[in-house]
């Protein structure tokens, strides 16, 4: 288990808590169950997520016209490939759910969690919403796999890899002969499916873990770019200022600033 999780809650409509600065180091999960959701041309439960860095100013409207349950929280190194899949191409375009067994799973772990929240001075419960968050995050990522008809078993070879070596030297040679493809072919074809290219996932998985780090540790940011796979701390800098908008030590300092100023949160 991830001893640095963190997660808040919030019953909707009430969003007074929910930090909607951009800039925000959490993930942001929204659920909207299908008895109060507004998409009058299907009716059925959406999840709205929202990754670090966005903002979510425009969550508050439609949050206030609606009840259901708000998650923020930092994203452990094993969601992360589950929460890119769930990842639609807007924020604000939510990943529509019409399966109706799969909304009340969805709803009856939601439940448990803000139950379990609420008994967060407990160990086994601060636990226990862990991995209920986790099983919330697999549920959608099986189902979002499901409607992928065009899946590419070697592009998912590949994602798996980079998962567990993203730290190491990676490269595009390496990968093809992996799964038996040209480089070519297979930069052609990991664009096609994925969205970026297998650089770019490289660099963002590195950064994410980084993002973890500082907000975790009191590492010098110098250890840490090297830790996730950067080579020179100045290009490190450079990435991360660039994805996130702010300098690694900026947004170092303004995590535990804000860590200050919040109510307590729960930690594994």
């Amino acid at each position: 288990m991830n001893t640095d999780f963190v997660m808040e809650y919030h019953h909707l409509p009430i969003l007074s808590p929910l930090d909607t600065a951009t800039g925000t180091h959490r993930w942001t999960l929204i659920y909207l169950p299908s008895a109060v959701s507004t998409s009058v041309a299907t009716g059925g439960s959406r999840i709205y997520l929202i990754p670090p860095g966005q903002d979510v100013h425009w969550v508050q409207p439609l949050s206030g016209r609606a009840a259901g349950v708000c998650c923020q929280f930092q994203a452990c190194p094993q969601w992360i490939s589950w929460l890119h899949q769930l990842q639609t191409p807007h924020a604000e375009r939510p990943l529509l759910i019409q399966d109706g067994r799969l909304c009340q799973e969805l709803q009856y772990v939601l439940e448990r969690l803000m139950e379990y929240g609420d008994r967060a001075d407990h160990p086994g419960y601060r636990q226990l919403t862990f991995h209920l968050l986790s099983e919330v995050l697999l549920l959608l990522a099986m189902h979002a796999g499901t409607d992928h008809q065009h899946s590419d078993p070697r592009i998912e070879e590949v994602q798996q890899y980079l998962q567990r070596h993203y730290t190491e030297d990676i490269r595009v040679e390496q990968l093809a002969q992996l799964v038996c493809l040209s480089p070519s072919r297979l930069s052609h074809l990991y664009k096609q499916h994925i969205g970026e290219t297998i650089m770019d996932t490289v660099l963002r998985l590195r950064l994410e873990q980084a993002q973890q780090l500082l907000c975790s540790t009191s590492r010098y940011i110098g250890e840490i770019a090297y830790e996730v796979g950067f080579n020179s701390q100045t290009y490190f800098t450079c990435k991360f200022t660039r994805h996130f908008g702010i300098s690694p030590s900026l947004y170092r300092s303004s995590f535990f600033a804000r860590s200050a100023e919040e109510e307590p949160a729960y930690y594994l």
